[in-house]
């Protein structure tokens, strides 16, 4: 990682008797600011996933204590990111501080389903101790595997989402505390196959197609040339719901399928969810922390 100095050097011109007497001005340099020796990387975790978001993360390697004011991702690839005003005191001895931001949406070009991103900077405004505020631009590792992997991800959901929908139906609360639906696929603008090959829960919830559940052979459905939707019957449950689990969630409501169009490879998307299902989803959740969730 590159690291950035950032030095601020006052000079006053004295113009006593030396002016008067024809000689030259002698400039006096007076004491610098303390330097700013700043390191800078993303990091993400399964959070910032959820969230859309990425970690700043700052290391202070130079002499003195400085505080972060504001922090901005200026990635090209990305759009609807902004500045974030934080006040993050950076001790010296290179003790690392995340500062949580968004990356905004992936720009994507064409159906490209593994673009580059362009080169990208952090821009910082920064407090160093005798009260001053210094602008600082340091660039990101180029070429980056975290933009590279985040605009992917955008640009493929970009890409499925103009071919076809995967969502779910109507639900039906069941005794057990469960809900019964579909999943439902429908043709958007790909004229070929569409395969569901298959789709899994959350951390906390099962989404099995009904009646073999697990024993379901895969592919799970097949959307035909000259079809317009798709629905299989499917039954969520809390089978998966454990006291270390219901500690540990992150992505409660994040539903991974693989789909592929005329027998391609499978391309990885998400169950769409809407308020109905949270509102469902939630319902079993609610059972399955209470116990009430066993058929």
């Amino acid at each position: 990682m590159k690291r950035v100095w950032l030095a601020a050097v006052a000079v006053i011109v004295v113009l006593g008797g030396a002016a008067l007497s024809g000689r030259a001005p002698a400039p006096v340099e007076q004491p610098a600011a303390p330097a700013v020796q700043l390191r800078v990387e993303l990091q993400q975790g399964r959070v910032d996933e959820v969230r859309h978001t990425v970690q700043i993360a700052m290391n202070n390697d130079g002499p003195a204590k400085i505080t972060v004011l504001q922090v901005e991702l200026q990635a090209p690839s990305f759009k609807g990111a902004g500045p974030v005003t934080v006040d993050a005191p950076l001790p010296v001895g290179g003790l690392r501080v995340d500062v949580p931001v968004s990356y905004g949406t992936g720009i994507c070009a064409g159906d490209d389903l593994k673009p580059r991103s362009a080169p990208s900077h952090v821009a910082f405004k920064v407090r160093t101790e005798d009260g001053r505020v210094h602008d600082l631009r340091l660039p990101l590792a180029s070429p980056n595997a975290m933009l590279d992997k985040l605009l992917a991800i955008d640009c493929q959901q970009a890409y499925l989402d103009r071919q076809a929908t995967f969502t779910f139906g109507p639900w039906t609360p069941l005794p057990s505390g469960w809900v019964s639906g579909t999943v439902v696929v429908k043709r958007v603008g790909f004229p070929g196959t569409v395969t569901l090959q298959e789709f899994t829960g959350s951390i906390l919830l099962e989404v099995m197609p009904v009646p073999l559940r697990e024993a379901t052979p895969k592919p799970y459905g097949v959307l035909k040339p000259g079809e317009d939707e798709l629905r299989i019957p499917i039954v969520v449950d809390g089978e998966r719901c454990t006291p270390h689990a219901l500690a540990e969630i992150k992505k409660p409501y994040v539903f991974p399928a693989f789909v592929s169009l005329d027998g391609g490879a499978p391309l990885y998307t998400e169950l769409k969810i809407t308020d109905l299902e949270v509102a469902a989803f939630k319902a079993v959740i609610d059972a399955c922390a209470a116990g009430h969730t066993q058929m």
